[in-house]
């Protein structure tokens, strides 16, 4: 069975690591914003990408760049996650059980990470429609409690105790025999 996702899973979370790192860079280091943002052509075979100059008006547009940066890796992370436990694992999201068991409470942490992040990349919000998905979580040390998040309250990552929880729960999932 083809299990293209799995294939992926380490390229998206190489990608959130160098976006977060990009992010702390700026933002440590400050770099030239007029020597970054040149005009630029890049042409190969049948492909030609022209950017302007100045596209980023003040050094805060270039950190909210990066910044957005992580939302789109962190999704893309968490989707690309579920997608290979589905295809691994076979569970699917119709015949998830939280509570059964560790397997299919991770399993069920990633998808409704995945549901976050597929219904609004860039402003993430909580898509938990089925009130099965409202118990609490536990990946490592920590317990995710989405028995209070409003469907369509804004994904904050304080509500999964950070960035390092995908890389906990990434982790967990290959433990568990979901990857």
């Amino acid at each position: 069975m083809s299990q293209p996702h799995h294939d992926h899973i380490e390229t998206s979370f190489l990608q959130l690591s160098f976006a977060i790192k990009l992010w702390n860079y700026l933002d440590v280091h400050p770099i030239d914003k007029d020597a970054f943002d040149i005009a630029l052509t890049i042409q190969s075979p049948g492909n030609c990408v022209c950017l302007q100059h100045g596209e980023f008006h003040t050094y805060e547009d270039l950190q909210l760049a990066a910044e957005n940066n992580i939302s789109i890796a962190f999704g893309s992370a968490a989707v690309t996650l579920w997608e290979a436990i589905r295809e691994h694992s076979a569970l699917t999201a119709r015949h998830l059980n939280p509570t059964a068991n560790q397997q299919e409470n991770l399993a069920a942490l990633s998808y409704m990470l995945r549901c976050c992040f597929a219904h609004g990349t860039a402003a993430p919000k909580w898509s938990i429609l089925d009130p099965k998905y409202r118990v609490q979580y536990r990946v490592g040390n920590k317990i995710i409690d989405l028995s209070q998040i409003a469907d369509g309250q804004i994904f904050d990552y304080t509500s999964i105790g950070g960035y390092e929880t995908l890389w906990f729960l990434k982790d967990e999932s290959y433990s568990a025999g979901l990857l």
